[in-house]
Parts: C-alpha cells; structure tokens; sequence
C-alpha cells in the first residue's frame, strides 16, 4: 500500500507544473539551393511540392509527384525578370487553383511559425493573410503590402501561431492577381507536454494498476 500511495503522490505533485512546449532548433527557408532553369535566365521552376529545412511547401490543387503543371511554384534572383530586387532565390506565389500554399512539417508533428520576408509582385498593393491549423480552431493573420515597398519586408507572426499542423499562405493584390514573393521562412518544431489533467488520469492509472497488482500478491 505504501508503494501505492508514493505512485500516486509522485502523480500528483506532477500537476503542479503547467503544460509548456518544447522547442526544437529554429529552422530559416531560404530557397538559396535552387538553380536556374537556364544558365543566365535567374529563372528557378520548382517541382509542385519543395522541401526544406525538415518543412514542406505544397501548391494546393497539385499532386507532388509527376512533371510540375503549370500551377507549381517558381523562384527567381536578381536577374531574373520577374524577381527584380532580390539578391538571393525566393518564391513566387503562382497558382490558379486557389492561389493557396501549405506548409508542413515532414513526416507530419506539430510547429511554430515566427515570420517571413514577403514583397509585392510588380508593384501592386496586396494582401497577404496567413491561416493557421491548430488543436482548439484556427488563427489567423494578414499584413498589407504596398505597392511602393522596396526589397523584402520581414513580419513576425504572433504567439497564436504555434503548436500548428499546417499553416496556410494566401495573397491578393489591388488587380485581383494571387501573387506574392516571399523568402527567409523561419519555422521551429514544437512537441507539447500534456496538459495537466492528461498527466492526473495517468498517474491515477498508474496507480490502480499499482494497486491491483498489490492485492493480488496478498491474495496469493
């Protein structure tokens, strides 16, 4: 009985502590191992779906495998025509089929969006909004762009984006275009501790079987 009592005493100090979330090393997408589809163009066509960094970007509406359609991503520098201003690779927001990109983590598990680099395609006013899936509903995000912003303009996400599943990344321009450009991802992976009444039903199942296991040395 004393071993019993000592089992779930341990478990009930352990609620004691609030749930918190572990954080893995922070990860920046920063599209710098693409090529150039042609030497000289400072054009990058990217297959549907592109990984990084342990993080997936997929062209929603597309599969991932197969010849890349005419929805899939594209990235650009600074020769390119239509990255104009960038020093390094980014991205392109550039699909018809709802003009939407997901991110997730490899292999699937739980992370933290902290910000993004995003710039205006041409000079158009345009609005970004950033859509996150998470245990307990969605959170949402947008920042606005305008059209005389020179280069890139890093924003950082607030606190609701994390413990995410997926995140979703969507763009409007004043011309009704999908397009947005966007680099320098930064991402962290998270794995959450129970929460405190998940850690009280299992000491308390620790100690039941605890206890049975007791009574039935006795029995015997």
């Amino acid at each position: 009985m004393t071993r019993v009592l000592t089992i779930f005493s341990l478990g009930i100090a352990s609620i004691a502590w609030p749930a918190h979330t572990l954080h893995a090393q922070p990860a920046t997408v920063t599209f710098d191992a693409l090529t150039e589809s042609s030497p000289g163009s400072g054009i990058r066509f990217v297959q549907n779906c592109y990984v990084e960094s342990g993080f997936q970007f997929t062209a929603v509406g597309v599969p991932c495998t197969g010849a890349p359609s005419i929805d899939a991503f594209v990235a650009g520098s600074a020769n390119s025509p239509i990255f104009d201003g960038s020093t390094t690779p980014s991205f392109l927001l550039n699909t018809s089929l709802g003009s939407l990109i997901d991110i997730t983590r490899v292999g699937g598990g739980q992370f933290s969006f902290l910000s993004i680099a995003l710039a205006p395609y041409f000079e158009a006013n345009t609005t970004v909004l950033f859509t996150g899936t998470r245990a307990g509903g969605n959170v949402t995000q947008s920042f606005d762009l305008l059209g005389m912003q020179s280069g890139f303009m890093t924003v950082m996400l607030n606190a609701t984006f994390n413990n995410l599943t997926s995140l979703r990344l969507t763009a409007n321009n004043q011309f009704s275009e999908p397009l947005v450009k966007f680099d320098n991802v930064a991402l962290v992976g998270t794995q959450v501790v129970p929460e405190p009444s998940t850690v009280l039903l299992s000491a308390a199942g620790l100690a039941g079987i605890a206890l049975l296991r007791l009574r039935r040395r006795t029995r015997a």
